[in-house]
């Protein structure tokens, strides 16, 4: 259990991602999603991560029903704002068709003003079946997502204005605990603690055993008393697979010196017998600004084999001989 400073809350090293649970890549029925929760939940993990965007609310949805077994009070629960969900009707999907399969019938509306904020909010804890939220995050804001163009800048502006007061209102109100914002880049990020006072951040793809130059970042939040939970350890799933030169690195193909850089951590995770599932999910948590590190799950062996892999004796050796890759 790691705290997150500003708030004085503590929260479990290992994120369940519940991104894959709404078909990410990969069409699940509900009984498979059942079951992966189900067994996530025997085996240990306690806290849940999820969002309207994943699935058009099928994540949320299907997350909720599996965690109505545990009381409240027994995990750690995060969902995001950002994105409305609107009735398609007949229209094709406007948005993630391509990443998330069979997908609920819902268009995506951006909106980071405050009563775009407070609907997303009431919206999902109705999707969850939940009293309360623990962490809310601003999902997607920057120009990852929208590019460098007016419309970022747009929603910037409003999030700045008028949404970051919705967030402060509800974690006064007691209906979160604690509110940050997560994205793909940390440069939003650190603009963002320029106007405002987030608890914590959810950096996606950017920090993992292929990525690690982020000092300036993790110093501003170190000064800022603001905590980190890292996203996407598996650099989009590469770092664990099996076919390298087929898997997805950041949503598309891996460049040929990524594949290279794999292959040297490959060997030396096999010269100390740890699996290379294991060093990617504990390397961040070297950092001191990182709190938990979210995995996706889809498959029950997976919620079984990443758990394990979380808790898994590493020996200091392999983190120095990691160091001397550059990857510190």
């Amino acid at each position: 259990m790691n705290t997150i400073k500003s708030v004085d809350i503590t929260v479990p090293s290992l994120t369940f991602g519940a991104a894959s649970i709404a078909n990410l890549f990969k069409m699940l029925s509900n009984a498979e999603a059942m079951a992966i929760v189900d067994k996530a939940i025997q085996v240990g993990w306690r806290y849940f991560d999820t969002a309207p965007h994943y699935g058009s609310g099928l994540s949320e949805l299907r997350l909720g029903l599996g965690l109505r077994g545990l009381e409240r009070s027994e995990y750690v629960l995060s969902t995001k704002v950002g994105r409305l969900l609107q009735s398609r009707k007949q229209q094709p999907g406007l948005e993630a068709g391509e990443f998330f399969l069979d997908e609920n019938p819902f268009n995506r509306l951006a909106d980071y003003s405050y009563s775009g904020i407070m609907r997303s909010y009431e919206d999902s804890i109705q999707r969850l079946g939940t009293r309360y939220i623990d962490i809310l995050y601003v999902h997607d804001i920057g120009t990852y997502t929208y590019g460098q163009t007016a419309l970022e800048r747009q929603h910037f502006k409003v999030f700045c204005e008028s949404g970051q007061k919705a967030l402060e209102e509800l974690k006064r109100n007691g209906d979160i605990k604690a509110w940050g914002v997560g994205a793909n880049e940390e440069a939003i990020l650190m603009e963002v603690m320029d106007n405002a006072e987030p608890d914590i951040f959810m950096l996606a793809n950017r920090y993992n055993l292929l990525e690690t130059d982020h000092q300036t970042f993790f110093d501003k939040c170190d000064e800022h008393g603001v905590s980190v939970a890292i996203a996407a350890p598996f650099a989009t799933g590469i770092l664990v697979a099996k076919d390298k030169s087929t898997s997805r690195y950041e949503y598309g193909s891996a460049p040929t010196e990524v594949i290279e850089k794999i292959k040297h951590i490959d060997s030396l995770c096999e010269k100390h017998n740890v699996p290379v599932g294991a060093a990617a999910l504990q390397f961040p948590l070297r950092n001191k600004s990182v709190v938990t590190v979210t995995c996706g799950v889809q498959s029950v062996e997976q919620a079984l084999t990443n758990y394990e892999w979380a808790n898994y004796e590493i020996p200091s050796v392999l983190w120095d001989e990691l160091a001397n890759l550059g990857i510190k």
